[in-house]
């Protein structure tokens, strides 16, 4: 196999969203790019330098509506759309990715999505008081948790947090990966058909940075991503200064890193050895 350099994932990163973009025109499925996706749309008119994130949100009537026609997509060779609903992805947002590329996490274990993709993240209505906040930490615990069934023994940001996870792996995988992504939904779903000011992405990384109101959700418009056309919230001022405060200013050096997972292309002949 050989290892991709960083131009090349984004590139390969850049098909799906373009593949995904179409997808979603042709059934009519309206999403927004998010997160530094939409970051790296604003500021560099494409990926953030330093890295390979592909990240869009949609509401949760569209993507229940887009993981319903799983069965009926005519998608290209080697893509998957993978998710909770069909226990494919145990995790509380879905995935569309290539299977072509081996990903590689030193952290994750070996079967946990070795695949690059778009992340697809739903958006719920929520309510605007302190309900919110219990949301979301019930929303964070479990996240902790099912990250702890997916991360290989004696891994951790610090020495405390790799004993902590250590000590809780067992426990958490007796719930289980998917069991633990299926009670995330389900509290993310609660306020659905209940609200109707606020929506937020609590499936997303940075959860209370990600709501808003739903009059600034709503509107869409076109921002370009690397000579392409991406759809995009209309405000996205407001949702980007929720995230990352001033967001034209550039990071420190020292922050600059490409830090995710190493990518290897099969080559031919690989898949049959």
């Amino acid at each position: 196999m050989r290892q991709l350099e960083l131009r090349e994932i984004q590139l390969k990163n850049l098909d799906l969203i373009k593949e995904f973009d179409a997808l979603c025109r042709e059934h009519e499925i309206d999403y927004r790019i998010s997160g530094g996706t939409l970051l790296g749309a604003i500021r560099h008119k494409g990926f953030i330098p330093w890295d390979d994130d592909i990240d869009v949100m949609m509401l949760r009537e569209e993507y229940d509506k887009l993981l319903n026609l799983k069965e009926k997509l005519d998608l290209p060779a080697n893509r998957e759309l993978i998710s909770l609903k069909d226990k494919t992805f145990p995790r509380n947002f879905a995935r569309y990715v290539r299977t072509d590329l081996v990903k590689h996490e030193n952290m994750f274990e070996e079967d946990d999505c070795p695949w690059i993709g778009v992340d697809i993240f739903p958006v719920d209505f929520v309510p605007n008081d302190k309900r919110y906040e219990k949301q979301v930490n019930q929303v964070v615990f479990l996240r902790k948790l099912l990250l702890t069934v997916v991360t290989k023994k004696g891994t951790g940001k610090t020495k405390g947090k790799t004993i902590i996870k250590d000590v809780m792996r067992p426990f958490a995988k007796m719930m289980g990966s998917f069991r633990l992504a299926q009670k995330m939904e389900n509290i993310e779903r609660r306020y659905n058909g209940i609200e109707k000011e606020y929506v937020a992405s609590i499936a997303g990384v940075y959860i209370k940075g990600e709501r808003w109101k739903y009059e600034d959700f709503l509107p869409s418009t076109e921002v370009e991503f690397e000579n392409y056309k991406l759809k995009a919230p209309a405000n996205y001022v407001t949702y980007l200064t929720n995230m990352f405060g001033d967001y034209m200013q550039l990071p420190p050096e020292d922050k600059r890193k490409y830090s995710t997972a190493n990518v290897y292309e099969i080559e031919q002949g690989e898949e049959n050895d």
